[in-house]
C-alpha cells in the first residue's frame, strides 16, 4: 500500500496540460502526471519502455514480473492495436510496459491513479499494476447528464458522492426521457455526404502518414497513439467502403409500417473499435462485436421481427461496409440514412439492442426493453442484460417473456438516481484547445469538485 499522499494521472496525447491543472488543484501534496510520449507530463515512460522492449525481444521467452500469462493474452486481445500485430511484438510490449509501469508505481507510491477511461494496452497495463498494489485506478468520463461528469471503473459506476434529491431526479428524468433529447457530445448538424466520406477519408490517410514521420523524427516507432493511425490496421476502412451509402433504405419508415411496433427491434451500431467495447465487458468472448451483432440480428430476423440498423455519427468515414452487407443479407433488415435521429427510431420500435450504447439508457427510460451487456447505467429489473454470447440466439423469446417489475415512472427514477450517484457536476470537455497561461475557470472547478470524491474512493478502497 502507498503512504505518500501522492494522485499519480496517466494523460494521453495533448492533455498533459489540462491534467496538470487539474492535479494541481484536486488537494494532494503531490501531483505527478504521467504520459507514454516523449517529452510531455511531468515524466514520460518512453525511454524506459524502449530498454525493457530490447531485453525482451533479445531474449529467450518473454517475461513478466506481475502479469501472469493469462493476463497478458486479455491485454492483447482488449487493445485495438496490439491484436494486429504479430502475437510475440505485442506481448513484448505488454512486458516491456508493465517493467516502465512497475517502477513507476514503486517510485512514486501514489495513493490513487486517475484517468481517462482505460481505451489502450498502456492504461490497461497501469491499471492491474496498480491493483496488485492496493492503489485504486480511478476513470473520469463525462456524464449523460449535462454538465457532469462521472467516475468509473472499467464499465461500472463508482458512486463516491451524496445521494440526489427527488427533486433533482425528477428534473433530470424529464430532460432525458425527453424523446427529443440528444446528449451533448452528440453533433446534431453533421450531412452525411459522399463528399464528407472522402474528406474524413483522406484526412485520416494523411493523418497517418504525418504520424509515421512524427514517430520517426521522435524515436517512438511503437507509441500506440502514432501506429493507431496506421491504415495496416484490420478495422481501418477502404476506399471501396465509401458505398455505405448505396446500403441506405430511404424509403424505410413506410416499410416500419408493414410490421407491428412490438415486433420492431432497434440496433443502433457502436463505434467500433471503442474502449466501452473493448474494456467495459467483462466476459472477452462478447468483444468480438461484428459477429456478435450478426448473431443477434439472425436471431431477431429467424423470429420474424423487423431489424433497424442505424450507423453511429461519429463512425461515418470509418465504418467497413462488410458488416453491413452481413447485416442486410438477413431477412427483414433495413438500413437508416445517418441522418436521422437514434431517438426518432427508438420511438417507433418497442425493443432496443446495444452492448453498452447509451441508446440503450434512453431506450428504458422510454419504457422501451432494453436489451444491454451489465454496464454503467444497469439498475436491477429495469433492462434486459446478457453477459454470454451463447444466450444471443434466444434473445427473442426473452424479450416476449420480459415484463418490468416496475411502473416506468418508478424506473425512471431509479435508473436516474444511479447515475447521479455516480456523477457531479463539472465541465468533462475543459481539456479541449485548454491553456496553461489562461486556464479555463471550469477547469478548476471540476478538480475542486473531484477532490472530496477522490479522498472518499481512497478510504473506502474502491476502483480498479
Amino acid at each position: 500500500m502507498s503512504n505518500s499522499d501522492t494522485v499519480l494521472i496517466y494523460a494521453i496525447n495533448r492533455t498533459d496540460a489540462w491534467w496538470k491543472h487539474v492535479g494541481e488543484n484536486l488537494g494532494f501534496a503531490r501531483n505527478v502526471v504521467v504520459t507514454d510520449i516523449r517529452g510531455a507530463g511531468d515524466c514520460d515512460v518512453v525511454s524506459d519502455f524502449y530498454a525493457a522492449f530490447a531485453r525482451q525481444n533479445h531474449g529467450g521467452d518473454i517475461k513478466t514480473r506481475e502479469l501472469s500469462a493469462a493476463e497478458v493474452t486479455d491485454i492483447v486481445a482488449r487493445c485495438r492495436l496490439l491484436r494486429w500485430l504479430p502475437a510475440r511484438q505485442a506481448r513484448c510490449m505488454v512486458a516491456a510496459m508493465e517493467d516502465a509501469f512497475g517502477a513507476l508505481l514503486d517510485r512514486e507510491k501514489p495513493k490513487v491513479v486517475l484517468s481517462f477511461p482505460i481505451d489502450r494496452y498502456v492504461s490497461d497495463v497501469l491499471a492491474r499494476l496498480a491493483a496488485k498494489r492496493g492503489v485504486p485506478y480511478i476513470e473520469l468520463t463525462v456524464s449523460l447528464i449535462s454538465g457532469m461528469c462521472m467516475l468509473m471503473y472499467r464499465g461500472q459506476l463508482i458512486k463516491a458522492g451524496k445521494a440526489p434529491t427527488a427533486e433533482e431526479v425528477q428534473t433530470h428524468v424529464r430532460t432525458i426521457a425527453d424523446p427529443e433529447f440528444t446528449p451533448e457530445y452528440v453533433s446534431r448538424t453533421t450531412r452525411y455526404t459522399r463528399t464528407r466520406w472522402l474528406k474524413t477519408f483522406c484526412k485520416f490517410r494523411v493523418r497517418g502518414w504525418v504520424f509515421k514521420l512524427i514517430s520517426i523524427a521522435k524515436r517512438d516507432p511503437m507509441n500506440l497513439h502514432y501506429l493507431d493511425a496506421q491504415s495496416f490496421l484490420g478495422h481501418k476502412p477502404r476506399w471501396s467502403d465509401m458505398s455505405v451509402l448505396d446500403l441506405v433504405n430511404w424509403d424505410w419508415r413506410a416499410k416500419v409500417e408493414q410490421h407491428p411496433k412490438e415486433r420492431r427491434v432497434f440496433f443502433g451500431l457502436q463505434l467500433f473499435p471503442e474502449a466501452s467495447i473493448d474494456y467495459w465487458l467483462t466476459n472477452r468472448e462478447l468483444i468480438d462485436y461484428e459477429d456478435l451483432v450478426v448473431d443477434a440480428a439472425r436471431a431477431f430476423s429467424a423470429a420474424g421481427w423487423l431489424v433497424l440498423v442505424k450507423d453511429h455519427p461519429s463512425q461515418f468515414g470509418f465504418r467497413q461496409r462488410e458488416l453491413l452487407d452481413r447485416l442486410l443479407s438477413l431477412s427483414n433488415v433495413l438500413f437508416v440514412p445517418y441522418d436521422v435521429s437514434g431517438n426518432e427510431v427508438v420511438s417507433l420500435t418497442g425493443t432496443n439492442f446495444t452492448l453498452t450504447g447509451t441508446l440503450g439508457l434512453q431506450a428504458a427510460l422510454l419504457g422501451r426493453v432494453s436489451i444491454t451487456t451489465p454496464t454503467y447505467y444497469c439498475t436491477p429489473s429495469n433492462f434486459l442484460t446478457f453477459d454470454h454470447r451463447d444466450t444471443v440466439h434466444s434473445l427473442p423469446q426473452q424479450v416476449d417473456s420480459w415484463r418490468p417489475k416496475d411502473p416506468l415512472p418508478t424506473r425512471q427514477a431509479q435508473i436516474l438516481t444511479h447515475l447521479l450517484e455516480g456523477s457531479f457536476e463539472g465541465n468533462f470537455f475543459s481539456f479541449k484547445r485548454f491553456n496553461r497561461d489562461a486556464p479555463d475557470p471550469s477547469a478548476t472547478e471540476l478538480a475542486r469538485n473531484l477532490a472530496p470524491l477522490l479522498r472518499t474512493v481512497i478510504a473506502k478502497g474502491s476502483g480498479g
